[in-house]
């Protein structure tokens, strides 16, 4: 198959309307989408992806009123998309629209994505874009370009070139066809963010379902996020002194903040993303969520065995980034 990689938003729309699959950058991470309105063409994304047919798919639309049209917005979510959408918040609604993929559903995930460019493409597609991120299930999401044609070139119908994603990890998710409304999945909005406007949103101990039942949003039930080599979630004391003790291991791989800058220097190893090292230092739990999917998916493609992972520090950013991480180290 021949990949369709541009920038045009007219040749794209018009291979969504035509049925085809197009990976498409968001503010999170990039999504692999079709019409919601296209059953087919949603169950390719399925296929592509070897994703179980129960985890269901986020409807990406280009304004707040669009999704009015499809779906039961009461004043609490009004509110909430008014405040932070576009962005990285994706809330679960009732659904009117039967039409809507997938049709059985009494529920719709639906978000709008921050880039212009993306919103004015889903405008021109003629409908929501249901959409997945962009890896193969399981996996870790894609943010860089780079990796998503090395998976994806010859695969999907199109690719689009545009800003790459800049959180890194995936949206908030919010149950608001639920009384009270439930944080299914934690991202960039946290919860003390979500509670100026809904005081009595409950926060689960666990975002995982259980056994056959079928999870209202993606992220809830199977083993998510997570590279081929062993992810080790560690403590700042832990994460140093397994450094110091097993920094120069070549089959090794760090992310963290507690690098002694002497260390690295006199074990040769150097800091940063673009060139072949396995030790990357962060100033803070944004900047680490940004890093972390390109870091795990470079550790995979230089064949590391283990990648140590320094605990989130307190504070903004490390509600999602530690469930990411969390989920990324659980055992099979």
């Amino acid at each position: 198959m021949k990949t369709l990689i541009s920038s045009d938003v007219r040749l794209l729309a018009d291979l969504i309307r035509k049925g085809g699959v197009v990976v498409f950058p968001t503010e999170t991470v990039y999504g692999i989408g079709a019409s919601s309105k296209n059953e087919e063409a949603c169950k390719r994304i399925y296929q592509i992806k070897g994703r179980p047919s129960d985890n269901p798919l986020i409807a990406h639309f280009d304004s707040i009123g669009s999704i009015e049209k499809v779906c039961k917005v009461n004043e609490f979510a009004k509110r909430l998309l008014g405040e932070f959408s576009p962005g990285p918040l994706t809330l679960v609604l009732p659904k009117l629209d039967t039409s809507i993929f997938p049709k059985d559903s009494e529920t719709l995930a639906v978000r709008i994505p921050k880039n212009p460019v993306i919103r004015e493409w889903i405008g021109l597609c003629g409908s929501p874009i249901s959409a997945p991120s962009a890896n193969l299930s399981g996996r870790p999401s894609l943010t860089r370009m780079t990796d998503v044609v090395r998976y994806f070139d010859g695969i999907v119908d199109g690719i689009f070139l545009t800003d790459e994603p800049s959180l890194g990890i995936e949206s908030t998710v919010v149950g608001m066809h639920l009384d009270p409304p439930v944080l299914f999945r934690p991202g960039s909005i946290e919860s003390k963010d979500l509670r100026r406007f809904l005081p009595h949103l409950m926060v689960p101990k666990s975002f995982q379902v259980q056994g056959e039942m079928t999870p209202a949003s993606p992220g809830m039930k199977y083993k998510h996020y997570a590279p081929k080599a062993k992810v080790y979630l560690c403590h700042a004391t832990e994460f140093h002194s397994n450094f110091q003790k097993e920094g120069e291991n070549p089959s090794f791989a760090w992310i963290g903040f507690s690098f002694d800058g002497k260390e690295i220097v006199e074990g040769g190893f150097r800091i940063g993303l673009d060139s072949p090292e396995r030790i990357k230092l962060v100033s803070s739990n944004r900047e680490y969520s940004s890093f972390l999917y390109a870091f795990f998916e470079f550790c995979d493609q230089m064949g590391m065995e283990r990648i140590y992972c320094e605990e989130p520090a307190l504070g903004e950013g490390r509600e999602a980034l530690l469930n990411r991480l969390e989920k990324a180290s659980e055992s099979e």
